[in-house]
């Protein structure tokens, strides 16, 4: 019997599949876990759950993923790279500079502590679904989970945000304005004063100064100022501070703020303020109105009206 001739979507489909499951594996190397349905409106928004679903039981069949029934949620699962697929994810050319995920070497522990990642990945989706929305540059795999940025010895040397964003604004001419954002992330579970300190790291990072290279210390050049921001290294323009809070309610969310602002009026860190945009908003409110919605509240002036984080500037100057 002669077999009938694929029609030319047949393949189609087909490639697609394999897209999908590829950025599947990649989100999960990125983001640690993920449910079904983040990973379906991260990847296929126009399909069912379903679907997604199917795909992940092959994903699991092939040894690629693992699934876990997630506390308090009404059997939802959350899926995670098996080392198998975190090997195999690890040579994509396109995650070359995400850090590897820390796979769980206990996945009873692991329900207690993954709420935190997905409340990131909560977090993600708010950009991507207003960006797509807008037309704006940022897709599923701008969002780059805990980047660290050593800049001293020690344990306090270092700050490692829950994520580095990038983001690009279509503006009304049609160009594309691009912004970058350090995102932390917190449900409450970090006492307020303790969160709003991460903002005198931050400082220190801002501040903290090297020479360039060839430059010795001791000459005239370095004498006269030759030291250059160490952050320098890697951005053009110092990213903005976004801190998102969940978890606690509105009176919750207000006293994190609040302290927030009074730590902005630091010395150090109010320095750090006059070149850098920072501000906080609530997941809900993210999810409702867009992280392009009034929902940021700057931490530099506590009577400015909250902006969208496209609309931020520094204090004391248009940026």
């Amino acid at each position: 019997m002669r077999r009938r001739a694929r029609t030319g979507a047949e393949p189609d489909s087909e490639a697609r599949e394999v897209e999908i499951s590829w950025a599947v594996l990649a989100s999960l190397f990125q983001f640690r876990i993920a449910t079904a349905e983040q990973l379906r409106q991260l990847h296929a928004p126009d399909g069912s759950i379903e679907k997604m679903r199917g795909r992940l039981r092959r994903l699991r069949d092939e040894g690629l993923v693992v699934e876990l029934v997630l506390p308090q949620s009404g059997r939802a699962k959350g899926w995670f790279l098996s080392e198998h697929g975190a090997r195999i994810a690890a040579a994509f050319p396109e995650l070359a500079e995400v850090p590897a995920p820390r796979l769980p070497g206990d996945a009873t522990a692991f329900k207690y502590t993954l709420w935190h990642q997905l409340a990131v990945v909560r977090t993600h989706l708010a950009f991507l679904a207003d960006a797509r929305a807008r037309g704006d540059g940022y897709g599923p795999f701008d969002f780059i989970p805990e980047v660290t940025h050593r800049f001293a010895e020690g344990r306090d040397g270092s700050v490692r945000p829950d994520g580095l964003l990038y983001y690009g604004v279509r503006e009304p001419d049609g160009t594309i304005a691009r912004l970058r954002a350090f995102v932390e992330v917190d449900r409450g579970t970090m006492g307020a004063e303790r969160l709003a300190s991460k903002l005198h790291t931050y400082a220190r990072y801002w501040s903290t100064k090297t020479l360039p290279a060839g430059m010795r210390s001791g000459t005239i050049e370095a004498e006269q100022g030759g030291r250059v921001p160490l952050w320098q290294r890697r951005y053009v323009r110092f990213p903005r501070l976004l801190f998102v809070l969940t978890g606690t309610g509105q009176v919750g969310f207000d006293n994190r703020v609040d302290e927030l602002q009074v730590h902005a009026e630091d010395r150090h860190v109010a320095k750090m303020l006059t070149a850098v945009p920072a501000a906080a908003a609530g997941l809900e409110a993210l999810q409702q109105y867009g992280p392009t919605g009034a929902a940021w509240y700057p931490l530099a002036d506590r009577q400015a009206e909250p902006l969208g984080f496209h609309e931020l500037t520094a204090a004391g100057r248009h940026n």
